[in-house]
Formats: structure tokens, sequence, C-alpha cells
């Protein structure tokens, strides 16, 4: 431990893990959370998108909760705890300003307990206003560290993990614990308008609802983000997807900083940098889905692939139309299976192989919401998560 540093009990008393269930039982995300009043705990928003309960557990005890105030654009949320023991984490009147360099504590749900480790600060970001905005630390995000405490050696909470907000080189980062202050006020607006969406299993537990946007016409906005997790069949190896609108120009709408671009009908413009695995790289010039589709349509494709340079060519159909349900929700979805032939290039030779695919399409939401792809190599599903504003 840092030099200075008080007891371990000290920095883990008030850290929890926090466990988010999707519309199944078995849909849940486990992340961690930090009590910081009676019955309250603060988490990232990113760890509760979709949820449709919530819970905090500690020592095998597991408490209900619900959310109380949302504040996504800094993603901090505060959830309602009944029945929480202690007072929580004391808030510093003075906000600690963590320095380059100063070793830190974070205190998070590392594996399957709550759990300390040390960090260093090695970059400080600030906003528009200029005020710390962000805190990035050495060493990569653990898996349930999103929502976690930060702290310096004296025990003073100084920022709250949020594993989304990851840098370019892939470090974790929290936010300032100054920011806790604010939720309740900041979320208060947004929580006021908060609708459940009309399909109460797609509802999104923090920030508006897919079918929210959609229904108020407002949608694609900039900020909308379309959250996906890709799964390899074989190792069952899991990623997390991000979509993100940063601009829409010239009714062109601009994903991830240009890495996807679409027209303002949902058809697919280009992909600069593929980052869905055989949703991106093996798509169509426009996409998987045609423009207007209906059950029963049939169409062909002959294209070659971004990148690879691989020659495909595929028929597709639109089989018929059902209610789906992914990690995100429940939606109804047009079926449209395609089957056909990749023409591979490997060392100078050429390769045949057959390439199956699947997409459901909502269109009420206007986007692909699962995805298989198969040939004798691969064997992907890529499924909605989340559907948030931020």
């Amino acid at each position: 431990m840092p030099a200075g540093a008080v007891g371990l009990g000290q920095f883990t008393a008030n850290v929890y893990a926090v466990r988010a269930q999707g519309a199944q039982a078995t849909q849940a995300r486990t992340g961690s959370g930090v009590a910081v009043g009676p019955n309250q705990v603060v988490t990232a928003c990113s760890l509760l998108a979709g949820a449709r309960s919530i819970a905090v557990v500690r020592d095998k005890v597991t408490y209900e909760a619900a959310l109380a105030a949302p504040d996504t654009e800094r993603n901090l949320c505060l959830v309602n705890v009944p029945n929480l023991p202690g007072n929580g984490e004391t808030l510093s009147a003075t906000p600690a300003v963590p320095a380059l360099g100063q070793k830190m504590v974070i205190a998070a749900l590392l594996g399957q307990a709550v759990a300390v480790r040390e960090s260093t600060v090695v970059g400080l970001q600030a906003g528009d206003d200029g005020r710390l905005s962000a805190i990035e630390l050495s060493g990569t995000p653990e898996a349930g560290a999103n929502g976690g405490a930060l702290f310096d050696d004296g025990g003073r909470l100084v920022g709250i993990l949020v594993s989304d907000n990851t840098s370019a080189n892939g470090r974790q980062r929290a936010v300032p614990a100054a920011w806790v202050r604010d939720i309740s006020a900041r979320g208060a607006a947004a929580l006021a308008s908060y609708r459940p969406a009309a399909n109460n299993t797609a509802a999104v537990a923090a920030g508006t609802t897919a079918s929210d946007a959609r229904a108020s016409g407002d949608s694609p906005r900039v900020g909308e983000v379309w959250q996906y997790v890709l799964t390899d069949n074989l190792t069952r190896k899991r990623t997390d997807v991000t979509y993100r609108v940063d601009r829409i120009e010239n009714e062109r709408v601009i994903f991830n900083q240009g890495a996807r671009i679409e027209r303002a009908d949902g058809t697919l413009e280009r992909i600069n940098t593929p980052s869905a695995g055989e949703f991106d790289v093996a798509s169509p010039p426009s996409g998987w889905v045609p423009a207007g589709v209906k059950v029963g349509a049939r169409w062909k494709y002959s294209y070659r692939q971004h990148g690879s340079g691989a020659q495909t060519d595929l028929e597709g159909i639109a089989t018929g139309e059902s209610d789906i349900t992914v990690p995100g929700g429940t939606y109804r979805a047009i079926r449209i299976a395609y089957r056909g032939y990749r023409l591979q290039p490997i060392s100078g030779a050429r390769f045949t192989q057959q390439y199956k695919a699947v997409a459901w399409y909502a269109p009420d939401i206007g986007r692909v919401v699962r995805f298989e792809a198969s040939t004798a190599q691969v064997t992907e599903t890529l499924e909605l998560a989340a559907h948030r504003l931020e």
C-alpha cells in the first residue's frame, strides 16, 4: 500500500457489488457502486442501461435497489437502497484534486469480491469549464470495476470509475467524486421527462429509451448510442461494440468519429473502420437491410468486402416477422436470411467457402437487433444490449 495509507477496511467499507438484471434471468451485468449517504449508492449509468431490476450486494447479502437520479451525460447514477447499513462515504467539502504521478487506491469488485489495488494517476483532463473532468489511471479496466471507488492514500474519495469512458490507449478512467453532489439536481430533469418504452421489455433504466426517441421523431440524434455485444461462438469470447452518433451533416449520420457513416434513412454509406466482426467486415455496400424491406422480398448482392478484398456473392430473403428478445429488450423484427459464397484471397491463392448470415431487423427502431454469421472458420453473434442518449 502507499505510504501513509489507512487500513484496507477503510477503502472497502462502503464499496458494493451492483447487479443490473436484464429482461431475462440470464441477462445481467455486474459492476461496483459506492455508498455516499444513508440508503444511497452511486454507480456508472452504463452499468444500469437496459436493466429491469437493480440489486446491491455485499458479503452474500442482497439489497433491492431502484434508480433515484440519472446523470447520463456524466455517466453517474444514484440508486436508492432501503435498509443499506451505515451512513456511506463522506464526501469532502473541499474536493481532493489529484496530481500527475500520485499513488491512488482503487476499491471495486475485482473478481468475486470487493478488493483494492494500487494505481497511479497518469493523466488529467479538463472540461470546457476548465475544471477537472476525468482522471486517467495506470492499468486497464478490470471486469466489475465499473462504478467503483478511487481513493487517495489518506482514504479520501477522489473519483468514481467509469470503464466505458476509457482512454484511447485502453487505460482505466474515473470522473471526479465532486460530481456526486450534482447528480440529483442534474438528473431531476432527465428523470421527470423519462417515459417507459411502449414495449416495457425494451425499457432502459438510465437515459432515453429507443422507442421514446423513435416516437418523438428525434432519432438519430447526436449523442445517441447503440451498444452491442459481439460473441465468438467458438471461443465464447464477448466484446462490447459501441456505435455513437457524433455528427449529423447533410443527411449523413456519422458514428464513432467517422468509423461508420449512414444515410438519414438508415442505409449504409460506408464503413471506414470495422468494429463489429462480420457485421461490419462482410457488410454489403448498402448494409444488410435493403431500403423498404418487406416479408417475402428476395434480392442478390455481389461485391468485394471491405479491407480483405474478398469477392462475396449472396442471395437474401426476408423470411418472416416475429418478436425477438435480445439483451436490450424485445422487438418486432423481420428475419433476413443470406446464403452464398465468399472467394477469399490467402497467400496468393484463392479459396471459396460457403457464407451464411441472418439479420433480425426491427423497423420500429430502424436497427438490426441481432446478427449471426458463419463460415468454416467463423461463427459470430451480435446482439443489441442497450440504446441510450448521452
